[in-house]
């Protein structure tokens, strides 16, 4: 509040330039002429005087002349108001008057004439309010970068020792940053820009609050001179930018991560793909993707992204449900925020929180058909609170990556469906009218043959037809058997069986009957692996995948038969050297009767049943299999196996 002396003498004009006064906030003495108002003057100290230059005894002239004469009053800003003597008359301007209003004056010219004649000062009440209810900062610093004024936003963000600490040392006191997070120096700094002269509009500037949140900021800033030119110092705007910059970041991430998953060509690349989207639109520096393993039922991590130079956060190997932050995300379904996680209530593992400089974390479900397939975690050296918006995007990028999956299983469901009706009655007619052909064409030469045909040559046409008799029953069987496996209809006899038992029971079979030597499969088996299935059907999955290795594989190479555990899964795998699978056929061979073009060519028997039905007893046993190539060629054949599983119903 200022004191504003009124010097008029028409008491209509006195009483509205009173109130012009009042509205302004300040308090106003009155005069009614201009020996009252010097007397006035003299006698207690104003901020501001307003005068009519009219005016009986002493006009508004003389008396400005008087108080610049005194020293006390000499640099007290006066307003003349003139309807007598023109606005640039040199009387005016020679009596040493701040500014000069003619009459008809408007209540709102003369009002921003007087704010202009008496701005209010910093420690007033009316500006510290002011500044205190503005949601931007406010800065201003001397000549010699000295901060002289922080408002209560600014106070807030940094803390109230922001208030002393010179403006070039803020970048490395309070780490602030450019948008892309590189290091802002001292003379990049808006304020130290405009103590250079330079007007600033909208530098970017990052920063974290006390809470270690990041901000975003756009900050204008511009010199302060007097009236002669001369540098005073400077003054910023901040204004926080963090929600724009967030939703333009969070539409750029979903961008990026929809063309990475149009163009992923598997599970594991689209979700490496979506992890370094959200790392890099969101400085997210560690992120990781955990899937449900079907064998285990538990959550296995498939993929961890690490932006350079940043830590690796400790890593479980498996996490039940409820345990752990992706546990408990899985549990819940739904998105789970952990501002703090060395918290009492934070749901992180102690030894992975304590292992880690991270501070905060996170993690989102992954759905798919509406069951959680899959969790995705992610690490911040800064506080991440919950947000609607970041909420939102992550739950619309989990969903867009679960739609993937889903998107993936149908196209592939679709495309064997489609490739395999017409391959299947092809196959079919294929396989059956092989033997057929053999049987009913040395049937007529039997038939045909005549009455001086030997015994012997007879013999010989009918162990064509025996052999090829044996291979349509055999396919007939096969067949039969695996449509009862897949419809159902054939039950498992589950008990206790020693896995490795069966490998070593099912490669002494495969040998004996190829008459190979027992020294071209090479096993690692331990001596004993426990595990609930069905003994014969695991016996008839294991001669299927090492009968295939040892069949299409060169004589003098080796199978590797091996068989790997721990507490959950029962992993086998069978390697050879063999003549390996074209990549576009790899899993089509699973459907019956389909064989690689490369066996087919190859002269070596075989019905394309044996994928099928180990697939199928192994599906029955909640587990996996899989064909990958070798490293230096080849096919490996892999078989998870839950050690202790609920055996899917067959009957």
């Amino acid at each position: 509040m200022a004191a504003v002396l009124v010097v008029e003498d028409n008491p209509e004009h006195q009483a509205v330039l009173a109130e012009i006064g009042r509205r302004l906030g300040h308090e106003v003495t009155l005069a009614d002429d201009g020996r009252a108002g010097l007397a006035a003057a003299l006698a207690d100290p104003f901020d501001l005087i307003i005068a009519d230059v009219d005016m009986p005894h002493l006009d508004g002239v003389r008396m400005c002349r008087a108080l610049r004469a005194e020293p006390a009053t000499a640099d007290v800003p006066v307003v003349l108001i003139t309807g007598y003597l023109p606005p640039g008359d040199t009387l005016l301007t020679e009596a040493g008057a701040t500014a000069v209003v003619a009459k008809p004056f408007s209540v709102k010219g003369l009002t921003e004439t007087l704010r202009q004649c008496l701005p209010l000062p910093p420690d007033g009440p009316f500006l510290a309010e002011l500044m205190r209810g503005l949601d931007a900062g406010a800065v201003a610093c001397d000549r010699q970068g000295r901060t002289v004024f922080v408002n209560q936003a600014v106070r807030d963000f940094f803390g109230d020792e922001c208030a002393t600490v010179p403006i070039r040392e803020w970048p490395a006191r309070f780490q602030l940053r450019h948008h892309d997070g590189a290091p802002l120096l001292p003379e990049e700094l808006p304020l130290d820009r405009a103590l250079r002269g330079e007007q600033v509009y909208h530098a970017d500037v990052r920063a974290c609050d006390r809470e270690h949140r990041l901000r975003w900021f756009a900050i204008n800033a511009r010199p302060v001179r007097d009236a002669a030119g001369t540098l005073l110092g400077a003054v910023a705007a901040i204004h926080d930018i963090t929600g724009e910059h967030q939703q333009i970041q969070y539409e750029k991430c979903k961008a990026e991560v929809l063309q990475a998953l149009v163009h992923a060509p598997g599970v594991e690349p689209a979700g490496a793909a979506v992890m370094r989207s959200l790392s890099h639109c969101l400085d997210w520096p560690c992120l990781r993707l955990w899937m449900l393993d079907e064998v285990s039922g538990r959550l296995r991590p498939v993929v961890t992204h690490t932006a350079p130079g940043a830590e690796v956060a400790p890593l479980p190997a498996v996490l039940e449900r409820g345990q752990g932050l992706a546990g408990l995300c899985w549990e819940r379904g739904e998105t789970v925020w952990v501002p703090d996680i060395r918290a009492a209530e934070s749901p992180m593992l102690p030894w992975v929180a304590e292992g880690t400089g991270y501070r905060a974390a996170g993690a989102v479900p992954v759905l798919s058909a509406e069951q959680v397939v899959g969790v995705l975690t992610f690490f911040t050296p800064d506080r991440q609170d919950p947000e609607p918006a970041l909420a939102v995007l992550l739950t619309g990028i989990a969903g867009l990556f679960g739609a993937y999956l889903e998107r993936r299983r149908s196209d592939e469901l679709a495309n064997q469906l489609a490739a395999s009706i017409g391959e299947y009655i092809a196959l079919v007619g294929h396989e059956l009218r092989t033997p057929l052909t053999s049987i009913a064409t040395y049937t007529d030469l039997i038939v045909e043959s005549g009455d001086e045909t030997t015994i012997g040559e007879i013999r010989d046409l009918l162990a064509v037809i025996e052999r090829n008799n044996a291979r349509l029953r055999s396919l007939v069987e096969r067949l039969l058997d695996l449509s009862a496996l897949e419809s159902g209809h054939a039950s498992l006899t589950v008990g206790a069986v020693d896995l490795a038992a069966v490998l070593q029971a099912a490669v002494a079979a495969v040998t004996a009957e190829a008459g190979e030597p027992g020294a071209r499969v090479l096993t690692d088996l331990p001596d004993t692996l426990p595990i609930r299935g069905d003994q014969a059907r695991l016996r008839q999955v294991a001669e299927n995948l090492i009968g295939n290795a040892v069949k299409y594989s060169p004589h003098d190479s080796t199978v590797t038969v091996t068989l790997t555990a721990d507490e959950d899964t029962a992993v086998l795998a069978v390697a050879d050297a063999g003549m390996g699978i074209p990549d576009e056929e790899r899993n089509r061979l699973f459907a019956r009767l389909y064989r690689a073009t490369n066996a087919r060519h190859s002269r070596i028997p075989g019905a394309g049943l044996g994928l099928a039905l180990s697939r199928a007893i192994v599906d029955l046993h909640r587990g996996t299999i899989t064909l990958e190539a070798g490293d230096t060629g080849g096919t490996i054949a892999t078989v998870r196996l839950p050690r202790a599983p609920t055996v899917a119903p067959t009957g």
